[in-house]
């Protein structure tokens, strides 16, 4: 979310520009501040050969500071500091593609691990107005380039492509559009305001207009899920949104998923193992999962949360006996965490997709989702829900808690259905569409 300086000096990166036999193909820049599934998408174009460059606020370079700390820092600290910085590692990218800094991302993560919410978003858009000035350099560049951005981190870049006038802008639009979240979120307050923190509650109108601005400039516009496209045709008044707005799906890290063996049945006289990954945040229901919870004999189900609270203290207290909660951890951890779990529970009011549900069939886990993600659950796999309420989330945990032999169906079946949602079909799905797309 900063600004960047590169260490390799700016301007057309090797195999920028390539000279193709038959029609010509254009490299593409890739652009995020924070991370998002933007190393995926850059790792993609870059084993495509289309990858010109990838700009990015934090990326584990061992030699360079301030990742060097790790090999002086003793015991515990040593290891707590290595553990943040392997969130960052992501060795199947070439360096020398990669462009970096991110002072103002590290107070942010400092900021958020503090508690500081709010001074966290002050960081955030201060550090997305000086990306932009950071990639300014890249962008200018001669030679045909394709820009590769992302929601709230692109505008200033796409202005500038247009200043340009040769630069196809596409648009990476990770979450649904905010106009669905407030109307979700409004009606969910009034019912279930003590779960909320004041940063988690409105998007503000400045915001909405940056995003329908980056609608408007943008050539192209990629989502996750059938959900999210249809909210962005719903709300957004960008008249040509409709037509520039196409569902690509993301995909899980299989490099990370690759030793996860088959599930072993779960036994009837064990209680089901219930896992909430991510934010932990009314948005993605986590007050009906634990109103649910309290509902269950302690014998039925047990639930850990692994994620960043942002739920007031004073309101996770009343549940937080029948729960094991583990703040958030490095990417490495994720499918072990996964493995020794059942079931993966995303009742979402609004996403963009869920990474976490390609990972949880990966990890040999059932899924219980909502309808507003990406529809990954199949009969065989899990459930998905229609309707958000506490009453329909504890009925849809007692359904594994009833039927074991369901729920090792689920899981026998998880891992063959993870094979719709893997790298190469991400890959593939990119190449794809800057075929048609003429990029």
């Amino acid at each position: 979310m900063n600004g960047l300086t590169d260490s390799y000096g700016l301007g057309i990166l090797p195999g920028a520009c390539v000279l193709m036999i038959g029609a010509h193909k254009m490299n593409v820049g890739v652009f995020h501040p924070g991370t998002q599934h933007s190393w995926q998408t850059a790792l993609a174009l870059q084993q495509a050969d289309r990858l010109a460059w990838y700009a990015t606020s934090l990326f584990y370079k061992a030699d360079e500071w301030p990742y060097r700390l790790e090999r002086y820092l003793p015991g515990k600290l040593g290891k707590r500091v290595s553990a943040e910085f392997n969130r960052l590692a992501m060795p199947a990218l070439d360096p020398l593609h990669v462009h970096t800094s991110g002072a103002i991302e590290w107070l942010e993560r400092i900021a958020n691990r503090l508690g500081q919410r709010e001074f966290a978003k002050w960081l955030d858009r201060r550090g997305n107005r000086s990306f932009v000035h950071g990639i300014s350099e890249l962008v200018r560049a001669p030679g045909d380039l394709a820009l590769w951005g992302y929601n709230g981190s692109s505008l200033g870049t796409f202005e500038l492509a247009k200043e340009i006038g040769d630069r196809p802008c596409i648009l990476d639009r990770t979450i649904g559009d905010a106009r669905a979240y407030n109307a979700a979120m409004a009606d969910l307050h009034d019912r279930f305001g003590e779960w909320f923190l004041p940063v988690e509650r409105a998007v503000p109108d400045d915001t909405i207009a940056r995003d329908d601005r980056e609608y408007d400039l943008a050539d192209h516009i990629l989502v996750g899920c059938e959900y999210a496209r249809q909210t962005l045709v719903d709300h957004s008044p960008v008249a040509s949104v409709a037509a520039k707005t196409q569902v690509l799906d993301y995909c899980f890290d299989e490099a990370l998923f690759s030793n996860i063996p088959a599930p072993e049945p779960v036994k009837k006289h064990c209680p089901v193992r219930f896992l909430f990954l991510g934010l932990v945040i009314p948005r993605k229901g986590i007050h009906h999962v634990l109103e649910a919870l309290d509902q269950l004999p302690e014998g039925d189900a047990v639930l850990t949360i692994v994620g960043d609270m942002k739920v007031p203290a004073e309101t996770f207290a009343r549940y937080a006996d029948r729960v094991t909660y583990k703040p958030t951890v490095p990417r490495a951890q994720v499918p072990q965490i996964m493995a020794e779990h059942d079931v993966l529970l995303l009742p979402t009011y609004h996403e963009g997709a869920g990474i976490v549900l390609y990972e949880a069939l990966a990890a040999g886990m059932g899924i219980i989702q909502s309808d507003r993600a990406a529809l990954v659950a199949t009969p065989e796999t899990g459930l998905i829900l229609d309707q958000l309420d506490t009453e329909t989330v504890l009925e849809a945990l007692r359904v594994p808690i009833g039927d074991r032999d369901r729920l090792n169906g689920w899981r026998s079946a998880a891992q063959g259905e993870a094979a719709k949602y893997t790298f190469a079909k991400y890959r593939h799905g990119i190449e794809a569409f800057l075929s048609n797309a003429g990029i």
